[in-house]
Formats: C-alpha cells, sequence, structure tokens
C-alpha cells in the first residue's frame, strides 16, 4: 500500500499533484495521432472542508480540457440559500511524494481560483479523496494518505 505522508505546515497540509488528462481522451487523442498534454504540476491543500477536489482554470487550459457542466457549491462565505454555479471537468490525478507519483483513478473536479499567486497553492483535495486514505496527526503535526 503506497503511503504519502507529510508535515502540516502554516498554510496547512500540502501535497503536490499532477493533474492530466483522463484515461478516454488520451486514447482518443493517440488513436487519431495527436500528442497528449504532459501533466499540469499543482500544489494542493488537503481541504476536510470541501466535498469535491478542485484545480486552478490554468491546469484545464493546459490541458486544452472542456468543461462538460457545471455544479452549484456552497462556501463558507456563501449563503446556505446562495449557492454558485462552478464549472466540472473529468480529469486524472496523480499524488507525488519522494519523487514517486500515486495515480488514482479519473474523477470528476471543478474549477477554483479562491488562492493570492504568492500562496503556492493551486488546488485543493476534497472528501471525494480524503475519506479513502487520510489520516490526521494533529498533536505530531503530521498527515498521512494511504491508498
Amino acid at each position: 500500500m503506497p503511503l504519502l505522508s507529510g508535515e502540516i505546515l502554516a498554510a496547512g497540509a500540502v501535497v503536490d499533484v499532477l493533474a492530466g488528462v483522463p484515461e478516454s481522451r488520451k486514447r482518443l487523442l493517440q488513436k487519431h495521432g495527436f500528442a497528449t498534454p504532459p501533466p499540469v504540476h499543482v500544489r494542493a491543500l488537503l481541504d476536510t472542508g470541501s466535498f469535491l477536489t478542485g484545480l486552478h482554470p490554468r491546469v484545464f487550459t493546459a490541458l486544452d480540457l472542456r468543461s462538460f457542466d457545471q455544479i452549484e457549491i456552497v462556501t463558507p462565505s456563501t449563503a446556505p440559500n446562495a449557492p454558485f454555479r462552478v464549472p466540472r471537468y473529468w480529469v486524472n490525478l496523480s499524488l507525488v511524494a519522494d519523487g514517486q507519483s500515486c495515480p488514482m483513478p479519473d474523477r470528476f473536479v471543478f474549477a477554483t481560483d479562491s488562492w493570492h499567486p504568492r500562496e503556492g497553492v493551486e488546488a485543493l483535495i476534497g472528501m471525494d479523496i480524503l475519506s479513502q486514505c487520510f489520516q490526521l496527526l494533529g498533536p505530531d503535526r503530521r498527515f498521512t494518505l494511504a491508498f
């Protein structure tokens, strides 16, 4: 079972992620002789308050991916009766640690641009992933992801 662990920093529990085109699109591009865009590296905050994983819009642009629908979300700064719509995408994600990547099945994610550039974070990993693999070791200021 692959393990990924790290220290909880001032910014929170942050991991490296590679986002790529989903396998179905990769096969279609290859079938027609087109190059597959390389995976995009982002730093991601492990966010137990989010039900879904989100990536910065630049990731979808770099991968030449189009949104297939929109979903309504509520955040701590939106009223419960006033959700807003965000585009949703199908992507391939891999968590990266110690020079090795841990691929996950393709999944739905949404576009979010809620960070200041100097934060160095462009994604959040939500409970859609964390509920399957996350362990918080608060007193030790560490976290572990087990797959």
